[in-house]
């Protein structure tokens, strides 16, 4: 969303919004908005993913929550879906992904992202 809209000095004030989204015309990001809101895990509009970086040793958990609803009037901050730090962590690491898979493709990797498997809930009764 930054690189598509870079109006913005801080992160708690980058928003979209469905008017936003399709300006031009319907976007990747109004399609992804638009499906998301239906996705829930375990009732939780929420993914979980941990990232581990092998020369630290060190695991980052975190999770990315979807917004619930997508209209026209509705501003969906980014600070919202994602922290910050934790934003600006896994986007370097998506890019390292990206570098890794298309130019470098080194034997070993060095920042390793993994998302949450999904066992449904299965009520007793």
């Amino acid at each position: 969303m930054l690189s598509h809209f870079p109006v913005f000095d801080s992160w708690d004030e980058v928003y979209i919004n469905k008017n936003l989204a399709t300006w031009d015309r319907v976007s990747q990001i109004d399609k992804f908005l638009s499906k998301v809101t239906e996705y829930k895990i375990d009732d939780k509009p929420e993914v979980k993913y941990r990232i581990w970086e092998v020369e630290k040793k060190k695991m980052t958990y975190f999770s990315v929550v979807f917004p619930s609803e997508y209209d026209e009037g509705k501003n969906i901050y980014l600070k919202d879906i994602i922290s910050e730090e934790i934003g600006i962590k896994f986007c370097i690491a998506l890019m390292k992904k990206i570098i890794d898979t298309q130019i470098e493709n080194p034997e070993d990797e060095k920042i390793i992202i993994m998302s949450q498997v999904y066992f449904p809930n299965i009520n007793k009764q």
